[in-house]
């Protein structure tokens, strides 16, 4: 098997590298009857996971994926979700003997086709249902009522869930919205009408439970299992470079990978991967100029330096898609602070901004901590990523004094 660098997208079957154990336990998960709650950073393979549970489904398991990171409003979840659903022959045959409303009902009977473009239906749907997205869900909810026995099981996985509540309870209305949705997607886990034929995973890149938390929905989550997905450790990325080097003929010595590793500290799947392809194109290919010196200036050059904000720029977007204003500016002192020490160092620097409002900071704090942003080992707190760090100094530090 030769392993591919694909790079900036997610990965499937043969090119989906050192997950064994996570695809196992999240199956085994599954069969168990859990719905799963999959929290992990940008770029470990979190939709990769999704789509190779959609590719290879457990035995007698149906399983749709909608990705709602660009939604806006609950309808754009309910037209995904419906949308996925149409696609399938047998469940859009279920919806033509149960019609939904007839603006619901004239958008699937012109999608009749076999094969149907699930992006095109779903702007379709989403016209049809407009503002009136729970009166959708509910028909919705009573067709999945009639799902058959256990023999024909659903898992609806639900990607970026988070970005898409993060955004609706900055709208008017948003936090009463979020609410009926989560309430909603609750009862399709808990109603017994749904025990033994549906499952949900749920999954986002930035803590749900930190957005719930500040909005006060903790409760419509707190029946998910949760499953962390974490960065590759260190064993499993020396493997997937060897064995890059053995496909792309750049073989990597066992200093060389020490060195890659060492200066990312996090062997974030997609940063091991951006870092190969940057150090074979920096070398032309030629593995023997390969050396600490190219290394190091390959990290602090393609990967740290400007064109890198393409790749890490989504870092400071996320926050300020999950936190208030206030917050937004709280995280950005205490990673600026902390980017100028890559060994990390203690946060009594940040005295004053503490006192200013420790409950807010405390706050921020461990959402920067359960986001994977940073790491606390003993009373010294530091970037997880040492790439996130460099970055984050050179290209998005406000030069806050604390």
């Amino acid at each position: 098997m030769r392993v591919r660098n694909i790079i900036g997208q997610a990965v499937v079957g043969d090119d989906l590298f050192g997950r064994e154990y996570e695809l196992k336990r999240l199956r085994e998960m599954l069969d168990q009857g859990e719905h799963v709650l999959m929290l992990a950073p940008r770029r470990v393979g979190k939709t990769s996971l999704m789509l190779e549970l959609k590719r290879e489904p457990p035995a007698n398991w149906e399983v749709i994926y909608v990705n709602v990171e660009g939604g806006e409003n609950p309808t754009d979840c309910i037209a995904a979700i419906l949308a996925s659903l149409a696609a399938i022959p047998q469940y859009r045959s279920r919806f033509q003997k149960i019609p939904f409303s007839s603006a619901i009902r004239e958008v699937l009977q012109a999608f009749q086709s076999a094969t149907i473009d699930i992006d095109v239906l779903k702007i379709e749907l989403r016209g049809a249902i407009g503002r009136d997205w729970d009166s959708a869900a509910a028909q919705l909810q009573a067709r999945l009522m009639k799902l058959p026995s256990a023999q024909d099981n659903l898992l609806i996985i639900i990607d970026e869930l988070p970005v898409l509540i993060s955004r609706m309870l900055r709208m008017p209305e948003g936090r009463n919205d979020a609410d009926i949705l989560l309430s909603r997607l609750r009862y399709w886990r808990q109603g017994p009408e749904f025990r033994g034929a549906l499952c949900t995973l749920v999954g986002g890149s930035i803590g749900l439970e930190g957005v719930l938390r500040r909005a006060g929905l903790s409760g419509s989550i707190n029946d998910l299992a949760p499953f962390r997905l974490e960065a590759w450790d260190p064993g499993t990325a020396v493997t997937f470079l060897k064995e890059l080097g053995k496909t792309y003929e750049f073989a990597l010595g066992d200093n060389d990978i020490s060195s890659i590793l060492g200066l990312l500290q996090d062997p974030v799947p997609y940063h091991v991967q951006l870092f190969f392809a940057a150090l074979r194109d920096h070398c032309k290919g030629d593995v023997a100029c390969v050396s600490r010196e190219v290394i190091e200036r390959t990290f602090s050059e393609r990967l740290a330096g400007a064109s890198g904000t393409a790749h890490l720029d989504h870092y400071a977007t996320r926050l300020e898609i999950a936190l208030e204003p206030n917050e937004y500016e709280v995280a950005c002192a205490i990673l600026d602070h902390l980017s100028r020490h890559r060994n990390g160092t203690d946060l009594r620097q940040l005295d004053t901004l503490q006192q200013q409002g420790a409950g807010v900071f405390r706050s921020v704090l461990r959402d920067l901590k359960a986001d994977s942003y940073l790491v606390e080992q003993g009373q010294l707190w530091r970037f997880r990523s040492n790439l996130l760090r460099e970055w984050w100094e050179r290209h998005h530090h406000s030069g806050t004094s604390m």
